[in-house]
């Protein structure tokens, strides 16, 4: 988990199950669909070079297509454009994680230009903490294609009473109480959570947090599958969120697949090269069904600040 997403980790949504039933194939012929220069993508259990045409035919086919991204990586977010643009008859729903939750579609934006910022205002996508611009590919995109457009991100305030209760199913909301428990974490998976936000909150996190910060993050998780579900009442939907919600292994896949097991799902990671130049650790990649592996963003440490305020 990034600082990024940490520092988003409160969030709470209500949830409604709904049936999830196999879609015929959607749409016409894809187009044209390029990687960008320095980006390659490859099969996520192999590593093995993989073609783009594999990538659109799992994402077109699909019910739901999980789009993961690095937040502050500008490539990521004109990849995925890209993506929905090439797949553009497809006509999904799209889900962000950057957008305040809601029970119903963002109405679309105004059709000038200069109003895109008020909408995106209006609506709970925090320019600041996302860097705006940054998300300004895919979000155009997504306007210019989606089916329609929904938000699962929820308020600190809704999620801070499962953050303090430390872990207890007791302060998870009654309406994703069901999905919570349906899908509990194993052993691992808690060991995998909590050592990504020891990690991510540089190794200072105090120890009698970290239940209550899994906890707010399978909450989290639940929130998008929420929204994917509505979504996707009436056709396939895709997500926009970070890497982390994306992994097969103990975010949105694991709990929209127990909600939905007859549903096809892809997960798309896009993972930056090592610091060296190398590619990603292949435990890493094995968490998606496909990567693109992209150039390294030049970021700041985001531990030094807080090791310096110490």
């Amino acid at each position: 988990m990034n600082i990024v997403a940490v520092r988003r980790f409160v969030r709470t949504i209500a949830i409604v199950l709904l049936p999830a039933c196999a879609r015929p194939q959607t749409g016409a012929a894809p187009a044209r669909f390029a990687l960008p220069a320095g980006t390659e993508l490859v099969d996520g259990p192999s590593g093995r070079p993989d073609a783009t045409s594999a990538l659109l035919d799992r994402v077109g086919q699909s019910d739901y297509a999980l789009l993961g991204e690095v937040h502050d990586n500008p490539i990521d977010h004109e990849v995925r454009a890209a993506l929905i643009n090439a797949l553009a008859s497809v006509h999904p729903a799209i889900v962000f994680e950057q957008f305040g939750e809601s029970d119903a579609p963002i109405p679309p934006p105004p059709t000038s230009g200069d109003r895109l910022e008020a909408w995106l205002d209006a609506h709970g996508f925090d320019r600041t903490g996302w860097k705006w611009p940054l998300h300004r590919p895919v979000v155009l995109a997504a306007i210019a294609h989606a089916r329609s457009l929904w938000g699962a991100n929820v308020s600190r305030e809704a999620v801070t009473p499962v953050v303090m209760a430390g872990g207890s199913e007791s302060a998870v909301p009654d309406s994703l109480r069901q999905l919570v428990k349906q899908t509990p974490l194993g052993d691992a998976a808690r060991a995998v959570l909590d050592s990504e936000l020891v990690e991510g909150h540089c190794h200072q996190l105090p120890n009698e947090m970290i239940p209550g910060m899994r906890m707010a993050q399978v909450v989290r998780d639940a929130a998008m599958v929420r929204a994917l579900l509505l979504a996707s009442r009436d056709g396939p939907a895709w997500l926009i969120a970070g890497n982390g919600h994306v992994r097969n292994d103990v975010a949105v896949p694991r709990l929209l697949r127990a909600a939905a097991p007859n549903a096809r799902v892809v997960t798309l990671g896009i993972l930056e090269r090592d610091e060296n130049g190398g590619p990603p650790e292949a435990s890493e990649r094995r968490m998606y069904d496909f990567v693109i592996i992209t150039p390294r963003t030049q970021r700041p440490d985001p531990c030094a600040q807080l090791r310096r305020s110490r």
